[in-house]
């Protein structure tokens, strides 16, 4: 790498951290997130700003249906119309003579929001079921642990049959969170490049960037800036998770944790990865007119990297499947796939390997045509690059 690709890379780097819109995004987002977790937590405790008068009144026409904390009996429709509509109650739930055969109820509310009574009626459904278990002579040791049985333990086990330790299970994880840090880190860095390769063509800096060094040297400094822009970015959001990590019984499960093979065959996808990204991101950029257009071709790219999302039913289900294999060897999909499906199943040996040598070779092809399509690119000004552009650039010397 020469100097000039290193002042490149720098220059990048401290343009875009200047930025307001990286200091917002950065410490901004992860707040936000916070933020909404600790709503979460508050309503969720009971107390949050919901609604205090939750009485439910019931018309009761089976004669099993019994009073109860937060349940007020009416003798008939009419009834508890009237006091629902003076709002003495939440809601009003008619149980028909006939509801054990056909389980059909009628619920009446003031609430004219599409998710406010969601609550209330699972709440009543639990009323009723608990009165029917009553009604059936069904203890009431039996009513609760069919209302609300206890949660199961999950018991990890590795290949031999044996629990997995936490340390174990904690190295399992980690190879599917580089997953998700790695299409973080496409998703931000793509953007950065995208809007600052397209600034520079828009604005014709390019072509006096060219003529103070090769193409070369440009696109290697700005692939190296924009990725410490996103370390940076990544590794500010992953410190401030950890924090909170610490601070919740998860900590147990990653104190002392031993790095295992996994993480190891991850970094390795993870650096390829990006590589791949970076390069493909820059060609697609610097072909575009504007930045607008840059965005909207370099979302191909982007899909990508939610491939293990779109594909995770199918991960789970049969990760030896045919089309994840496949999956494994496409270049651009390889360390997504790759590395979900080593945090799942035992995947041989040669089908990493073969996976990691056209990851390397792609990105050896790739970058040798990527310099002649970015010089051409960068000095088409006003001009939307067809195929057949993008040919004859490459055969350019």
């Amino acid at each position: 790498m020469t100097q000039k690709a290193l002042v490149v890379a720098k220059f990048e780097f401290v343009k875009t951290v200047r930025r307001k819109g990286f200091i917002l995004g950065t410490l901004g987002l992860p707040l936000l997130i916070l933020v909404i977790m600790g709503l979460s937590l508050y309503t969720g405790a009971g107390i949050g700003t919901a609604m205090t008068n939750q009485t439910t009144g019931y018309v009761d026409g089976t004669g099993f249906v019994e009073p109860a904390s937060g349940y007020v009996p009416y003798p008939d429709l009419a009834a508890g119309k009237t006091a629902l509509v003076a709002g003495q109650i939440h809601t009003l739930v008619v149980v028909p003579a006939d509801y054990l055969r056909n389980r059909t109820l009628t619920v009446y509310t003031m609430d004219a929001s599409l998710l406010g009574s969601t609550g209330s009626n699972t709440a009543v459904q639990e009323f009723l079921a608990q009165n029917i278990l009553r009604h059936e002579n069904v203890s009431e040791e039996a009513t609760q642990a069919v209302l609300s049985p206890s949660s199961p333990s999950v018991i990890v086990l590795d290949e031999s049959g044996n629990p997995k330790g936490s340390q174990e299970l904690a190295g399992f994880i980690l190879p599917f969170a580089m997953t998700m840090v790695l299409a973080l880190g496409i998703l931000t860095s793509s953007g950065y490049l995208m809007q600052g390769i397209g600034e520079e063509k828009e604005s014709r800096r390019g072509e006096f960037l060219l003529s103070y060094c090769s193409a070369e040297n440009l696109l290697a400094g700005k692939i190296i800036g924009y990725a410490a822009v996103s370390l940076l970015q990544m590794g500010v959001w992953i410190a401030m998770a950890l924090l909170v990590v610490a601070a919740t019984p998860l900590a147990a499960i990653f104190s002392g944790l031993q790095l295992s093979g996994l993480v190891g065959i991850a970094v390795v996808y993870f650096v390829l990865g990006y590589f791949l990204f970076s390069v493909s991101i820059a060609c697609t950029a610097s072909l575009a007119p504007s930045v607008r257009e840059a965005q909207q071709v370099s979302a191909i790219f982007s899909m990508f990297a939610v491939f293990p999302l779109i594909f995770l039913q199918f991960l789970l289900s049969d990760p030896n499947s045919l089309a994840m294999q496949f999956l494994t060897y496409f270049p651009y999909t390889a360390p997504f796939i790759g590395m979900v499906r080593l945090t799942l199943v035992s995947v041989p040996p040669y089908q990493i390997a073969i996976s990691m040598g056209i990851l390397v070779l792609s990105i050896v092809v790739l970058t040798r045509l990527a310099a002649r399509i970015f010089r051409m690119g960068m000095l088409t000004y006003g001009k939307r690059a067809g195929f057949a552009d993008v040919l004859r650039f490459i055969r350019m010397k």
